[in-house]
C-alpha cells in the first residue's frame, strides 16, 4: 500500500491516527487512561507529562498512534507544547520504521504535518522522504480548501530537494486559488531552481493579480537568470520600475544611478 492510499483514506488509513484498526488487541485500561490524559490539552502540565512518559514507554500500536496524535494538539504555553512535542518526536524517531505507518495515516487525520515530516526525515532515506512528499502533493488539488495549511507545509518542505520531479510537483500550485499557496510555491521553486519550471513561472507572472506573488515571480526569474523568450512584450508591460528585460531576454534589475 502506497502513501497515496494512506492519504486518501483507503484501507487501514480510513481510521484516524489513534483509532485501533480491526484486528488489533484491545487497549489495556491503564494505557487507555494515560492516552486520554496525554491528549487532554486542558490537563495540568505535570499530569499530562506523567502520562506522556507512560505512553512513551509502551511499545504497542495504540501507544504509537497516541503519540502521533499528540503532535496534532496544541497546548499552552507554547514552550510546554514544544517541549512535549520534541520529546514525542525523539521517542518516535527512535522506534524507526515501525512508526512510519502511523505517521503516514496521520497526514489525512491532522491539520498540520510539520512534525511528522521532521520525524520521517530522521527515519527514512532522503530519497524516500522526497517521494513521500511528492505523493502527498499529488493528493492535493488547486481548488478552494478551508484549511490549506497541510498543503503549504508540504510545499515548504519541497524546497529542501531538487530535480525536475520535485519542481514539477510544486509548480502545479502556481495555479492554486489560494494566494498564500501560490506565494509559497514560488518560494519553494526559488530554492529548487530547476529551469523546467521556467514557462510555468512566466505564465504565473503574466496572470497573477497579487502584487506580492507577482514580485516573487519576478525575483525568481531575475535570480535564476531565466529568459522570457516568447513573452518579452507582455512581461515588459507589467514589470515594475527598477526592472528591465535585456537583449538576451533575461529580466534584470536596473542599476542604481
Amino acid at each position: 500500500m502506497g502513501i497515496l492510499d494512506f492519504f486518501r483514506g483507503k484501507g487501514r488509513g480510513t481510521a484516524a491516527a489513534g483509532d485501533p484498526p480491526d484486528g488489533r488487541a484491545a487497549v489495556p485500561r491503564a494505557l487507555e487512561r494515560h492516552i486520554k490524559r496525554l491528549l487532554n490539552k486542558h490537563l495540568h502540565t505535570e499530569e499530562r507529562w506523567a502520562s506522556l512518559q507512560a505512553v512513551a514507554e509502551d511499545r504497542s500500536d495504540a501507544a504509537v498512534d497516541a503519540l502521533v496524535r499528540r503532535l496534532g494538539i496544541y497546548v499552552e504555553p507554547s514552550a510546554v507544547d514544544n517541549e512535549e512535542k520534541e520529546y514525542v518526536a525523539d521517542v518516535l524517531a527512535g522506534r524507526g520504521d515501525a512508526v512510519v505507518p502511523s505517521l503516514l495515516r496521520s497526514f489525512k487525520a491532522m491539520e498540520t504535518v510539520t512534525w511528522q515530516v521532521r520525524i520521517l526525515g530522521k527515519i527514512l532515506h532522503r530519497d524516500a522522504l522526497r517521494d513521500i512528499l511528492i505523493d502527498l502533493l499529488a493528493g492535493f488539488d488547486t481548488e478552494y480548501e478551508r484549511n490549506p495549511q497541510r498543503k503549504i507545509e508540504v510545499i515548504k518542505e519541497m524546497a529542501e530537494f531538487d530535480g525536475e520531479r520535485v519542481a514539477g510537483a510544486v509548480a502545479r500550485f502556481l495555479e492554486d486559488v489560494n494566494e498564500e499557496v501560490r506565494f509559497q510555491a514560488l518560494a519553494a521553486l526559488a530554492g529548487i531552481r530547476d529551469e523546467s519550471t521556467r514557462e510555468a513561472v512566466v505564465a504565473a507572472l503574466l496572470r497573477e493579480e497579487s502584487v506580492r506573488v507577482r514580485n516573487a515571480a519576478i525575483d525568481l526569474l531575475v535570480d535564476a537568470g531565466w529568459a522570457v523568450h516568447g513573452h518579452r512584450g507582455a512581461v515588459e508591460e507589467i514589470l515594475p520600475k527598477g526592472f528591465v528585460v535585456d537583449r538576451s531576454g533575461v529580466v534584470k534589475r536596473r542599476p542604481k544611478a
